[in-house]
């Protein structure tokens, strides 16, 4: 099924009561100041994992604005008064100018608080709100003709507050709002009819509160919403059926409040905008994707590629999402992280068979081991690189038996000989990887445990740095900065990306098959408190290397702790597309 991530967001300026709707190439926000009716908006264009915006325009007085585009770079906005008393509701219709909007007037429409508003490609425009006086929800729809649009009547359809709404070009309406005396979001499926709305039933779908909501033209539906408790703002994505919504689960992807999405109607394109303390207004970008079959639904593209031609995310310590927060790199499990796109995983054992890092333990091996047979039992045709390395305190015997519990549980997806005339893991095709139809695993371990104990199925790994890379069956360029300044960080990473000439550093005559872009700090403890900073920039920066290096490599493994909150299937599309071109 399809996901977002939207991830953790940057700053794009201040204020409070921000919106934001999208096309293919353009993004439309507006918000009130911090402290007066003062409305302003921002034009931006898509550059890939990020924005880039235009310059902070005043347009009118009021609050609560909501913004709607379509795909002929019509924009409409809807508003309260600025008259506290009167509770009176203006609309503005406008065109895209480059970093700007050519308005039309302020036009009254009706009477009510917080209104939503939606446009598609026809014109055609459905408003919601709350009545002035009670929790009662109100809807409209109109016409654009120039500057100004044709209203149909005020037609009563609910009662709750914070209602949103999306329309798009086949007459499909989507709203949700929350309930008016519970932390309850509900939501309703419709379609028009000349100027009025035929509603399905209203359904519970999430506990929450201020929701926001973006429809696609095939039936796709991207949610936000806050928290009702301090667990932050959440994303879901359902599917359209008849006059319900499928959704799917649920996912943490920032902190703050009064999130708003909007969607482009191809679903190509998503963003939300929300407030942080202090007046602080963020955005992060996004599309619709299907995370946990990104592979398959890639295949067409990628099948005669080589592995080292991907991109990947990749997660850190893999491992370490039990325990305390201390010591933990992720927070999802294997079965998570495979759903939410991760394809290559470090996995650091001890004699025991369980995952540890230093002194800290995380879980066993055996429980990893479930996770990932249970992503590949529901027949997902992707390829999972398991990393074994570090073995504290093994032996023979401990290698013999994670072998045993490896076959138990994956021997049916491990991946055995390499194809004639074919020599290294890193030159197989996508397709070869995956040609059985059911997904593989690749099984690759550190050190000489393979090389002392052979067994098909079980490769041989070195880093770029080893002895003896001539025995590895895959080299990785996997050299991390150990330092907790991002600054830093980003600077060694990227030098060494530049640097990187496909070889290995002992052995020149050895292939090193692929980099792994080392995007992580490295603090004694709380590696959430500094993971948060370099995956909330990872986007932009990236955005700076979409090109090969002099020597015509590139990153191949985005490897990162919490790694979801990156938004890394999203950005490796973004690379792997330009990379290869296209």
């Amino acid at each position: 099924m399809n996901t977002i991530q939207f991830g953790l967001a940057e700053q794009y300026d201040s204020g409070r009561n921000c919106n934001v709707a999208v096309n293919s190439q353009f993004a439309v926000e507006v918000h009130n100041s911090e402290a007066s009716s003062d409305m302003w908006y921002h034009v931006g264009s898509m550059n890939g994992a990020t924005i880039n915006w235009g310059a902070s325009h005043k347009y009118s007085s009021g609050y609560h604005p909501s913004v709607a585009v379509n795909s002929n770079n019509v924009v409409v906005e809807v508003h309260e008064t600025s008259n506290a008393f009167t509770n009176s509701m203006y609309y503005k219709v406008g065109t895209i100018n480059g970093d700007t909007i050519d308005w039309g007037g302020d036009e009254k429409y009706d009477s009510g608080r917080q209104p939503s508003v939606s446009v598609n490609d026809q014109g055609v425009v459905v408003e919601v709100h709350k009545s002035q006086s009670y929790d009662s929800l109100y809807y409209r729809v109109g016409q654009i003709k120039g500057k100004k649009i044709e209203w149909g009547d005020s037609h009563k359809y609910d009662d709750g507050v914070t209602p949103s709404v999306s329309i798009n070009n086949d007459g499909l309406v989507v709203e949700v709002h929350k309930s008016q005396a519970y932390n309850k979001l509900w939501c309703r499926v419709g379609r028009i009819n000349g100027k009025s709305i035929t509603w399905g039933s209203a359904h519970e779908y999430q506990d929450g509160i201020a929701p926001s909501v973006g429809l696609t033209n095939d039936g796709t539906v991207v949610e936000v919403h806050e928290s009702q408790g301090l667990t932050g703002l959440w994303q879901l994505v359902g599917k359209v059926n008849g006059n319900e919504i499928t959704w799917g689960g649920s996912s943490n992807f920032d902190s703050g409040a009064n999130p708003q999405v909007g969607v482009s109607l191809n679903g190509n394109v998503a963003v939300q905008v929300h407030e942080g303390s202090m007046y602080q207004l963020w955005y992060s970008n996004s599309k619709v994707m299907d995370t946990a079959n990104f592979m398959k639904n890639m295949l067409p593209v990628i099948s005669n590629l080589p592995l080292k031609k991907m991109v990947l995310p990749a997660t850190h310590d893999t491992g370490m999402y039990a325990g305390g927060l201390a010591g933990r790199t992720q927070d999802l499990n294997l079965y998570e992280q495979l759903s939410s796109g991760s394809r290559y995983f470090d996995l650091r054992l001890d004699g025991n068979l369980n995952i540890r890092h230093g002194i800290v333990y995380g879980p066993s091996l055996d429980s990893v081991l479930k996770n990932i047979k249970q992503f590949f039992d529901e027949g997902h045709q992707e390829l999972a690189i398991l990393k074994f390395s570090h073995f504290d305190d093994f032996s023979q015997t401990s290698y013999q038996n994670m072998r045993n519990l490896i076959n138990s549980y994956l021997g049916n997806w491990l991946f055995k000989t390499l194809p004639q005339g074919v020599s290294r893991l890193a030159d197989v095709s996508m397709g070869t990887y995956l040609n059985a139809g059911k997904g593989a695993v690749l099984i690759v371990v550190d050190g000489d445990w393979a090389i002392d104990y052979p067994e098909a199925g079980y490769w041989v790994y070195r880093d770029w740095n080893s002895g003896s890379p001539a025995k590895g069956n895959l080299t990785v360029f996997d050299q991390y900065s150990d330092t907790t300044d991002l600054a830093k960080m980003e600077n060694d990473q990227f030098e060494k990306l530049r640097n990187f000439n496909g070889k290995c550093k002992n052995d020149p005559q050895v292939p090193c098959d692929l980099f792994l872009l080392s995007w992580t700090l490295t603090p004694v403890t709380a590696v959430w408190s500094y993971a948060q900073d370099a995956n909330r920039v990872l986007g932009r920066k990236m955005m700076s290397q979409r090109q090969p290096n002099q020597f015509g490599y590139f990153s191949n493994l985005l490897y990162l702790d919490y790694f979801q909150y990156a938004r890394p299937v999203f950005i490796a599309d973004i690379l792997f597309k330009s990379y290869n071109k296209i």
